[in-house]
């Protein structure tokens, strides 16, 4: 075969592993808004995309080697299912009955999830699959292919964050992922009369778009609202405001956050602030707009310092606010910054007040600004007398077990830094913390209510003495303090798995009794449970099955890859903020690892090569691990170059696995690319599900190492 065939199948290598990266995520994200941002169905999705694939790639027979032509059939495939795919999942609560404002069932959840994703990565699995085996089939390898095609989803996951960063909508992104697909397929026509032909209609295509593409993303985020509503995707979340008349709401992956006639900031404001004698100097962590600064001006404040990480949201929230919530943030007392709350509090500046109006811990992303390491940072940024709150939504009658346990798990890392800590009842619960004692006397803070001379709609004289005067508020206390619930910190976020079971209790009733971090099943009992399991199967697989070996080698190393990248990238969040541009910078990192693990252990086939990267993986594996434990992983750079070897390691494994002893490789393009995706799918779940929440970062990390420790004799 000449070069040129060749090169023409490494750019379909490319553009398969380009697209399908920068497709992937585009679509994930569509998921996680249409879920409410619930961050378990994202792992799940990103698992069915996984799967699908995996599908995709086993399908067919292992010898066959396809033609030109029907590899640009299914260019021009997903080309088309794309968008199409993009406005099932805005109208999936439409098209399976749901109810505004309300979870779909979760069984529907899953079917629609499934239902969303399957089609297209099986059909990107076979795109790949067929490729491979052209350029197999062309005197190359699979670990060349491999390493192509992870070239190509660098540069896709390059391509998302810079276009994310730029301020290109969701929908525009999917409409350059068909565009290239398409191309793909119009360029590769053999007839020049047809090329052309198709040419001109994808060029009068594209320009109809450019017109009309902003028209047709409004309608289709409209749907389901009701009413006219304006969206914007920002690097964090999709935010859309609705309007009825001098009611604006604001919803944040299409769950409803804040509307600007509700009490909530006032109750939380005013109650917080009667802790001090002399709020002067107040610092406000994320959440502004939501009209903490408008009651904060009521007070007599000099200085409010307002940290907001979403610049994006902020600007385009602003300009829908009525004008009284405008004038306050645009007053003089008010100083915007903005930056990671995080990242801020290391500037140590003290402040009298600090308020946080961060989201609740529902993913490990916003878990971090409920930790024990969080909590001593802000208690660094507190005057002698300082003042810490913040809201957590919660039940005003009722605890549940896992409810309980998530407030008692926040409330016991907060009770290990600060003195002293009240906290208020109702559907949010208030918790107010001070290293002073605070105040407990209704008598002496409605005093000071009434010397501030405020007009408030709901936070009165007759509301204080009842929120501290009822029953609730000693059986709150009481609760809080008897439970067994363990600490949130940075190392170890386990509030990421209550507030999971409590968002399952709403499907299954008894998923709130669920609680890996008891006695029950403690971190040396996991982690025995699964060493024996691995045992398990490596003697099952060596003895009985040992056609299987190669392709277990392979899944154990995705399975790795996968839980190392969770943990990696996670451990980088905690300690630097939620900045998605570096978030994607990251996994270039792991997919520039993923590249050059396969290119040079291509041209590197010898049997002591796979024990090498075996051996070596147990002592990274375990380095890797005391390292993220101790803090000492925490820049970009090293964090950079630790995906870098994980990923280096993952490919290295799975190119040796498909070079040594193997006579025809288009025979182990489809078990040793599943096996490997597959991995990654049981990597993913466990990571997410058990073993971060469980086990914490370092720990996770290095158990890694004891499936390496069996490979070694396995191998």
């Amino acid at each position: 075969m000449t070069s040129s065939p060749v090169k023409k199948i490494e750019t379909f290598l490319f553009l398969t592993g380009f697209v399908s990266i920068l497709g992937q995520i585009v679509l994930l994200r569509e998921l996680n808004i249409a879920f409410r941002g619930i961050e378990l169905v994202y792992t799940l999705a990103f698992s069915s995309w996984l799967i699908g694939t995996a599908l995709g790639v086993s399908l067919g027979k292992r010898n066959y080697v396809p033609p030109d032509k029907r590899i640009m059939i299914l260019f021009l495939l997903i080309g088309i299912l794309f968008p199409f795919d993009l406005f099932f999942i805005r109208n999936l609560h439409i098209l399976f009955g749901g109810i505004t404002g309300a979870y779909l069932p979760f069984g529907k959840q899953i079917f629609s999830m499934f239902t969303a994703l399957l089609p297209i990565s099986i059909v990107a699995g076979i795109l790949f699959q067929w490729i491979a085996k052209r350029y197999v089939a062309s005197g190359k390898t699979l670990a060349g292919a491999y390493a192509i095609e992870s070239l190509g989803g660098l540069t896709g996951g390059a391509a998302s964050s810079l276009l994310i960063m730029t301020g290109l909508q969701n929908f525009e992104i999917t409409l350059i992922c068909s565009i290239i697909c398409l191309a793909a397929f119009v360029i590769s026509i053999e007839s020049v009369l047809y090329r052309y032909t198709f040419s001109l209609m994808l060029m009068i295509l594209v320009i109809g778009l450019l017109f009309c593409n902003k028209s047709l993303d409004n309608w289709m985020t409209s749907e389901g609202y009701g009413r006219k509503v304006e969206s914007i995707d920002t690097p964090y979340n999709r935010i859309t405001i609705a309007t009825s008349h001098n009611q604006v709401s604001f919803f944040e992956d299409n769950a409803l956050t804040y509307e600007t006639e509700t009490f909530e900031a006032e109750e939380f404001v005013q109650l917080a602030t009667l802790q001090s004698v002399s709020p002067d100097n107040v610092l406000v962590l994320g959440g502004g707009f939501r009209g903490i600064i408008d009651q904060l001006i009521t007070l007599p404040v000099t200085k409010i310092d307002y940290i907001e990480y979403n610049k994006r949201m902020y600007w385009f929230i602003k300009n829908h606010l009525p004008v009284k919530f405008k004038n306050s943030l645009s007053s003089e007392k008010v100083n915007i910054i903005f930056e990671d709350p995080r990242l801020y509090l290391g500037n140590n500046i003290r402040h009298d007040i600090i308020l946080s109006g961060m989201p609740e811990p529902a993913s490990g992303q916003n878990s971090r600004f409920y930790t024990k390491e969080f909590f001593e940072e802000i208690s660094a940024c507190l005057n002698k007398k300082g003042i810490f709150a913040f809201k957590l939504p919660s039940s005003e009658n009722f605890w549940t077990p896992a409810l309980q346990k998530r407030n008692a798990s926040i409330y016991k890392s907060l009770k290990a830094v600060f003195k002293d800590i009240v906290v208020l009842p109702g559907t949010s619960n208030i918790f107010i913390a001070s290293n002073d004692s605070l105040i407990r006397d209704p008598a002496i803070l409605s005093e000071r209510l009434v010397s501030r001379r405020n007009e408030n709609k709901l936070v009165t004289t007759e509301y204080i003495n009842y929120i501290y005067k009822n029953d609730r508020f000693n059986e709150i206390a009481g609760l809080l303090n008897d439970s067994e619930a363990v600490l949130n910190t940075d190392n170890r976020p386990i509030c990421y798995q209550y507030t999971l079971a409590i968002w399952l209790s709403k499907f299954f009733p008894g998923s709130e009794h669920w609680d890996f971090a008891l006695t029950k099943i403690t971190q040396t009992h996991l982690s025995k449970m699964l060493l024996g399991f691995f045992i398990f199967i490596l003697i099952l697989a060596g003895r009985k099955w040992k056609s299987f070996r190669r392709s277990f080698l392979v899944f154990v190393a995705g399975f790795q890859g996968m839980v190392l990248e969770i943990i990696l990238l996670l451990n980088y969040q905690m300690h630097n903020g939620i900045l998605f541009q570096n978030i994607g910078l990251l996994i270039m990192g792991f997919m520039l690892g993923l590249t050059s693990g396969s290119w040079i252990m291509n041209r590197i086939i010898k049997k002591y090569i796979g024990f090498l990267l075996i051996t070596s993986s147990i002592i990274i594996y375990l380095l890797l691990g005391f390292f993220i434990s101790s803090g000492d992983i925490s820049t970009f750079l090293n964090s950079f170059i630790a995906l870098v070897i994980s990923g280096f390691l993952t490919s290295g494994i799975f190119a040796f696995a498909s070079r040594f002893n193997v006579e025809d490789q288009k025979k182990i393009i489809s078990p040793l690319y599943s096996s490997d995706l597959l991995g990654g799918v049981a990597g993913s779940l466990l990571a997410n599900l058990i073993f971060i929440p469980v086990l914490g970062f370092g720990i996770t990390a290095q158990f890694m190492a004891f499936p390496s420790l069996l490979l070694v004799f396995f191998l």
